[in-house]
């Protein structure tokens, strides 16, 4: 009889991209009997039913807070847990966490496991971030293993006081990994016909920035290094969706001023890192960073701040290098001097294979279903 095990999440967004060839790899090397509650609209859960890895169960999940519908979904969640007992439960992101963890421990689901992906409340002070960190304590409590996807991560949880000996790690971080076929490098003539068809100059040096664009993921410090750089060769590829007003400012501004480029959304990143000359990676917080490995596995060195996440998505000297949080001179000096200096590429040859031996996907896809065997 096949092992009954449900995952759930806040937003079908995480299925469907974070657990994008994960779950069919589950489906394809094990014999589980996998159920999967989310949010999302109609057409989104067709999609992901159309992937046949499992039960799908519709679950409206909010992700800002709000009692009302909040208790609803617990009630929602608790009563399905009673009519449907589970070998093991794993929740992650931020409401699934706590609303899973707490319907499971209610039901006396057998095995509950907590991912933890990141912290939104990680530069909070105060109050507030007391009140994230308590909720977190819960979780935890409750839980009967939790996994971190970087030792960072799992470092600030134990130095603050959240968790002790049920804090995990999964192989050296990361939970997608990277399809290194598709994260590679390329030639320059490959690179050049590659710019030339995505409209991009072939002489200026290409910097891209990947994600989403708002303060807490750097944009003002872009912004100022937009203003200050000595090399004016050098451009921006911003690509991902504004999530704030400041951010899509910024990048009219630096896209009006003729130092840089946009890209709402492509379904083929790698096309950006292969282009590129570098990856610049200015986010305040990180629950691992895998844009980092990515841009590494396809042979592109990043420049990033040193935060919690990040810390282990880039390997100073390897594929990159990490600068102290807001240390927007030193950064504007350590570009200046990469656009112009014609052996800069040659620091970080290692990078791709560092990726290959630590973040191919399926390496990653294994190690977690190791683990979920092993709790089964």
């Amino acid at each position: 009889m096949s092992s009954k095990i449900c995952f759930i999440v806040t937003d079908i967004i995480s299925f469907n991209v974070l657990y994008k060839g994960q779950l069919e790899y589950f489906r394809e090397s094990s014999d589980l009997d996998i159920t999967l509650i989310c949010g999302g609209n109609a057409e989104e859960i067709d999609f992901l039913k159309s992937r046949n890895v499992g039960r799908v169960v519709a679950m409206p999940f909010v992700r800002k807070p709000s009692i009302i519908k909040d208790f609803y979904c617990l009630s929602r969640l608790s009563l399905f847990f009673l009519n449907n007992r589970f070998d093991l439960v794993v929740y992650c992101t931020p409401k699934a966490l706590l609303l899973g963890s707490l319907a499971a421990f209610f039901t006396m689901q057998k095995v509950r496991v907590a991912i933890v992906f990141g912290r939104a409340y990680e530069n909070f002070t105060g109050f507030k971030k007391l009140t994230f960190q308590y909720l977190d304590k819960i979780i935890f409590s409750i839980s009967h293993d939790v996994l971190f996807i970087s030792n960072s991560l799992l470092d600030v949880c134990k130095q603050e006081g959240l968790i002790g000996e049920k804090a995990k790690m999964v192989n050296e971080g990361s939970f997608s990994g990277v399809n290194t076929q598709f994260f590679k490098p390329i030639d320059l003539r490959e690179k050049s016909d590659l710019r030339e068809r995505l409209g991009l100059p072939l002489d200026s040096y290409l910097v891209c920035v990947v994600g989403r664009i708002c303060e807490d993921k750097g944009i003002k410090d872009i912004e100022y290094l937009a203003k200050n750089l000595c090399n004016k060769n050098i451009k921006f590829l911003f690509v991902g969706r504004f999530e704030d007003d400041i951010g899509k400012a910024i990048v009219e501004k630096i896209v009006n001023d003729k130092q840089g480029f946009y890209i709402p959304h492509t379904s083929t990143i790698y096309e950006i890192f292969q282009c590129s000359d570098l990856h610049l990676f200015l986010s305040r917080r990180e629950g691992f960073g895998n844009v980092a490995i990515e841009a590494a596995s396809c042979g592109l060195p990043t420049f990033a701040y040193d935060v919690v996440g990040v810390k282990d998505s880039v390997s100073n000297d390897v594929s990159g290098q990490k600068f102290a949080l807001k240390d927007v001179f030193a950064m504007r000096q350590a570009l200046d001097e990469a656009s112009t200096n014609t052996k800069f590429y040659k620091q970080y040859i290692s990078a791709r294979d560092w990726v290959v031996e630590n973040f191919e996907e399926t390496k990653i896809w294994q190690s977690y279903l190791n683990f979920y065997l092993k709790k089964l």
